[in-house]
C-alpha cells in the first residue's frame, strides 16, 4: 500500500470496530484469548496495523522509525509500543490486586527500561538481535505495611501475561506466502495451520475511524519533546554492539482504568510518544497486551524492510498476520492467578521476483535480527525495583 500514514488526515491511532464483549484478560478474569495483528508496510519505514483483541474490539495503529533509520518520525517506533504495553499491563494487575486485597493506593506510577543490541550486520548476513532483561521500577504510596505491598506486587507479577512473556522461552513459528503461494520452510518452525486471509485482501481500502469520539481518536500522540542532540544515521551493522535503550514512564489517568504511557528511544534527536491504554471495561483504547503485540509485529516488519533496503532486493508489499495467545488461570489451590503467554505465530506475505530460497532467507534473517522475537525466545525475567512511601522494598 503506497501511501503515507498521514495521507488522509487521520490520527495516529483510532478505533475501527466495537467488540461483542469485554476482554476477559483486561478484566483480570480467568480465560484464554488470541490477540491478532494484521500489519502492512507502507512508504519508507511506515507501517499500519489492525489490532483485534479477544473481545472483538479493533483499532488501526501506525508506526514509523526515527530519522536515524531514515524514517519520517511521524508515528511511534515499534519498541515504544512494546514498552508501553508492558507498563500498562502491569499497572492493570497492580490496580486489580490493590482492590482484591483491600489495600488502596494513594499513588502509583511505573518506569520501564528495555535494552536491545545488534551483533553482526544485515549486509554480511550474520546479524543477530539480542535483548537484555527489562528494568522495571514501581513507585507506590499507601497506608499499609511494606509486607502487604510486597504481597500485592508479587501477585500482580504472577498474574500478568506480559510478565510471563518476558520470563518464559517461547519458540516463535512462521509461515511464508510468496506471490500468493505458500512455501514450506526449511529452517524456521512452521505452525502447520491454515494461513489467515491476506491483509491486502481483507483491507482493500484505507481504514477509517469508527466514530468521532475524542477519546478514541487520541490514543496515540507525538509529544513536542525530543532527546537532546543531533540525529546520527544508524549503520546496517558493526563489529561491536549497536545498543538501543528504550525508556518509558506511566500512570493511571483516572479511576476507570485508563493509563497514559510516555515512551522514547534514548538517542540524540529522538521524539517522545504518548500512548493511552484502557485497562477497564470501556474499550476506548487498546489494552497493554494489545500494544505489546502491535510492537512485535511492527518490529518484525522493520527488520524485513531494513534487510530489503540494505541488500537492494526486489521485494514489495510486505504484510503479515500475527497471532499471540495470552491467558490467565488459577493456581493449583485456586488462591491466585497465573498469567501465561504462548508462542508468537507469524504469517508473512511477500511479493517479488526473488528465488524461493532467497525469500526464505529474508524471512530467516528477519526473525534472527528482530529484537522482540529475541525477547520471546529467551527467558528474561525483569529486574525489579519497588518503592513504597519513598523506601525501596526487598522483593
Amino acid at each position: 500500500m503506497a501511501y503515507s500514514i498521514d495521507a488522509y488526515g487521520y490520527p495516529l491511532g483510532f478505533k475501527v470496530k466495537d467488540g461483542n464483549a469485554n476482554s476477559s484478560l483486561t478484566l483480570n478474569q480467568q480465560g484464554r484469548e488470541v490477540i491478532k495483528v494484521e500489519a502492512c508496510h507502507l512508504l519508507g519505514h511506515q507501517r499500519e496495523a489492525i489490532l483485534t483483541e479477544g473481545g472483538g474490539a479493533a483499532w488501526r495503529l501506525t508506526s514509523d522509525e526515527g530519522l536515524h533509520l531514515k524514517g519520517t518520525d511521524l508515528a511511534p517506533f515499534p519498541f515504544g509500543y512494546f514498552n508501553a504495553g508492558l507498563q500498562a499491563d502491569l499497572l492493570n494487575r497492580i490496580r486489580f490486586y490493590s482492590h482484591q486485597f483491600e489495600t488502596p493506593l494513594t499513588d502509583l506510577s511505573i518506569k520501564v527500561e528495555n535494552e536491545y543490541w545488534l551483533l553482526g550486520s544485515f549486509v554480511s548476513g550474520n546479524g543477530k538481535g539480542v535483548a537484555n532483561p527489562s528494568q522495571i521500577e514501581i513507585e507506590l504510596n499507601s497506608d499499609f505495611s511494606d509486607q502487604q505491598m510486597i504481597q500485592l506486587v508479587n501477585a500482580a507479577m504472577s498474574a500478568s501475561p506480559s510478565m510471563a512473556f518476558l520470563r518464559n522461552v517461547l519458540e516463535s513459528t512462521f509461515s511464508l506466502t510468496i506471490n500468493g503461494r505458500r512455501k514450506l520452510l526449511n529452517e524456521l518452525m512452521d505452525p502447520m495451520v491454515a494461513v489467515p486471509k491476506d491483509p491486502f485482501l481483507e483491507y482493500s481500502a484505507p481504514i477509517r475511524p469508527l466514530n468521532s469520539v475524542k477519546d478514541e481518536l487520541e490514543i496515540i500522540r507525538k509529544l513536542p519533546i525530543k532527546e537532546a542532540g543531533e540525529v546520527t544515521i544508524a549503520p546496517p551493522g558493526s563489529s561491536s554492539k549497536i545498543i538501543r535503550i528504550i525508556k518509558g514512564k506511566g500512570k493511571f489517568l483516572d479511576a476507570s482504568g485508563k493509563t497514559e504511557i510516555e515512551s522514547w528511544l534514548k538517542l540524540p534527536g529522538m521524539s517522545h510518544f504518548l500512548f493511552v491504554s484502557d485497562e477497564g471495561a470501556s474499550t476506548s483504547a487498546p489494552s497493554g497486551l494489545g500494544l505489546l503485540s502491535a510492537g512485535i509485529a511492527f518490529c518484525f516488519i522493520t527488520q524485513i524492510a531494513r534487510y530489503i533496503e540494505n541488500m537492494k532486493l526486489d521485494v514489495d508489499a510486505i504484510r503479515l498476520v500475527q497471532l499471540i495467545p495470552f491467558s490467565i488461570s488459577g493456581d493449583v489451590n485456586e488462591t491466585s492467578n497465573i498469567g501465561a503467554a504462548e508462542p508468537i505465530q507469524t504469517h508473512l506475505f511477500l511479493n517479488g521476483s526473488l528465488s524461493e530460497e532467497m525469500f526464505e532467507k529474508l524471512l530467516t534473517m528477519s526473525a534472527r535480527t528482530c529484537y522482540l522475537h529475541a525477547t520471546a525466545m529467551n527467558s528474561l525475567p525483569p529486574k525489579m525495583k519497588v518503592m513504597h512511601n519513598g523506601r525501596e522494598l526487598l522483593m
